[in-house]
């Protein structure tokens, strides 16, 4: 049924550091999964100690065991080593598939989403039977559909993310150009789409978002006010419910903004904002924070709001930085940082750390810049991914990093799962020939997952300083600022470093005392980020300077 390997403590080959932030993760366990079609790994969760993942498929041999027609959805169940439990395919006689992703609902169920052309197999009714539509499922934990629907249009309608909401419902983002179904209030072109179900599937409201030019889909959030946000990108066209004092930082040049829209719990908007440059600028994710939002996508611009690119501004659409930057609760932007090098870059998924920053898990097809490691295919650099792991601190420097990969592509989307700060889990599709587990007559990708951890760190994490141990006053401050230590433990291998919001460095230094005087006469009056470190611990605190 399956060919599975498993590797215990096995360090990748091939991998040099050559930098300080570079790192080594280990592969914990891998298994690979598929036939000979195409099968991809796209969206993973745990539950019951064990792994519910999601892929594309066409396959309808090897681990595979059945096929609807062209494209199926794929349910693997595997256990805490990546051994196989169980596997399901979802389809009809077209193709079923795209961005698919898995969210936990309750303890027994699930939602499947994606979109599907198909008209009959495990599609009960299709209302658009000629075009994209989404696609969505609840299954049990034995595979049983327990209902399915279809959602959208007459025209495209595709699937960007899923959230289960707090109410057990599922809330759905998509790229819509209908104008009839389930969308009712379509503004032009490609608009956001938002749609909120219940727990059995009825269709709760719907929403778009845009103007008469096009929009394009990232991410969405229930927030903690009962709201919601919604992350993705505009050309700043005007008209519908896109406002003009969003300040596109580019109108009227085909070129994107990214474009942040921040919703109540009636699905009013309640303020929106553009973020940007001249070239285009995407949103992937959106996470919500005490005091603000963090915001990831990528970036081809190096001026208005960006800063620090590794490409040429605008150079192609294979050439872009990830780009993560913190905006307060009402859309002031506090701090952005731009992170790859000198071709494509770009990420999905991104964590909170113990330490206060943050971990992103994306692809990339640099090698140099900020990467190190890379894999590729010997005398074809940049043109294929690797998984990229980069590890920032709470605004955004880039702390270590590490490249995940083969000689061939390896495709990731959402299927990632961070099981603490020093372990994740993947679920990818892989083209790289030595790590494929069937080969058909073309190079297809097969399904892999992968544990990833960092061996040297194991069970015995070290847990951060607690922050409220340092303290630093006073706050509003003028030309001095003082920074006081519980212990000579801690200042013995502490550095100091004091960053403005756009994360440039202002002053370095290392304190001699446990009351450090910090000499701020330099600094111009505004806000401004201090970084304590030692070898254990990464603290960040606020201050501002009048």
């Amino acid at each position: 049924m399956k060919k599975m390997f498993k590797i215990f403590v096995l360090l990748l080959s091939g991998l040099t550091a050559t930098n300080s932030f570079a790192q080594q993760l280990t592969e914990k366990w891998v298994s690979c999964f598929g036939g000979t079609g195409w099968d991809e790994g796209t969206g993973i969760l745990f539950a019951d100690s064990t792994y519910w993942s999601v892929a594309n498929s066409n396959s309808s041999d090897g681990d595979v065991s059945f096929n609807h027609g062209s494209y199926d959805y794929w349910l693997l169940h595997v256990d805490n080593n990546g051994n196989l439990l169980s596997e399901k395919t979802f389809g009809g006689n077209y193709a079923d598939g795209g961005f698919l992703d898995i969210k936990q609902m309750g303890q027994e169920k699930f939602y499947i989403a994606a979109q599907s052309w198909s008209t009959n197999g495990d599609i009960s009714f299709n209302p658009w039977p000629n075009d994209v539509n989404l696609w969505i499922l609840q299954v049990n934990k034995q595979g049983d559909i327990l209902w399915e629907t279809m959602a959208g249009g007459s025209g495209q309608d595709e699937l960007r993310d899923m959230r289960v909401t707090s109410d057990g419902g599922v809330l759905l983002l998509a790229l819509s150009n209908s104008h009839d179904g389930d969308v009712t209030d379509h503004h032009g072109n490609y608009d956001l789409w938002l749609l909120k179900m219940d727990s059995t599937g009825q269709k709760q409201w719907s929403k778009s978002f845009g103007g008469t030019g096009l929009e394009e889909g990232g991410s969405v959030i229930q927030t903690t006010d009962g709201g919601y946000m919604v992350v993705g990108e505009t050309d700043g066209r005007g008209g519908g419910n896109y406002d003009s004092t969003c300040n596109h930082h580019n109108p009227a040049s085909g070129f994107l903004d990214l474009w942040v829209v921040k919703l109540d719990a009636e699905q009013n908007i309640e303020w929106q904002q553009c973020y940007g440059g001249t070239y285009s600028d995407h949103a992937f994710n959106v996470i919500e924070q005490n005091d603000g939002y963090i915001i990831l996508g990528s970036t081809m611009s190096n001026d208005g709001d960006v800063s620090g690119l590794h490409d040429p501004p605008g150079n192609s659409e294979n050439s872009s930085d990830i780009w993560v930057f913190k905006i307060d609760k009402t859309g002031n932007l506090l701090w952005q940082k731009c992170l790859g090098g000198s071709n494509n870059d770009d990420a999905r998924n991104i964590f909170t750390t113990t330490d206060g920053g943050y971990m992103i898990v994306g692809s990339t097809r640099s090698s140099d810049g900020d990467v190190t490691g890379y894999h590729g295919i010997p005398g074809y650099p940049n043109y294929t991914y690797d998984i990229w792991f980069v590890k920032i601190d709470s605004i955004g420097n880039l702390l270590w990093q590490y490249c995940y990969g083969g000689v061939a592509d390896e495709f990731l989307y959402r299927g990632v799962i961070q099981k603490s700060d020093w372990d994740y889990v993947l679920a990818i599709g892989t083209e790289t020939t030595e790590w494929r587990c069937y080969f058909g007559t073309n190079l297809r990708p097969d399904f892999r997952i992968v544990e990833l951890y960092d061996s040297t760190v194991g069970v015995k994490e070290v847990r951060p300083v607690q922050e409220d141990l340092i303290t630093l006053y006073p706050n509003p401050s003028g030309n001095t600022i003082k920074l006081k230590f519980p212990g000579n433990k801690l200042l013995n291998t502490a550095s100091v470093s004091i960053y403005d919001v756009n994360g440039k460095i202002m002053l370095s230094l290392k304190p001699k005392s446990l009351i450090t005087t910090i000499n701020t006469s330099r600094l111009k009056s505004g806000l401004y980020f201090v970084k304590i470190k030692n070898q254990h611990s990464v603290i960040t605190k606020k201050i501002v300077i009048r």
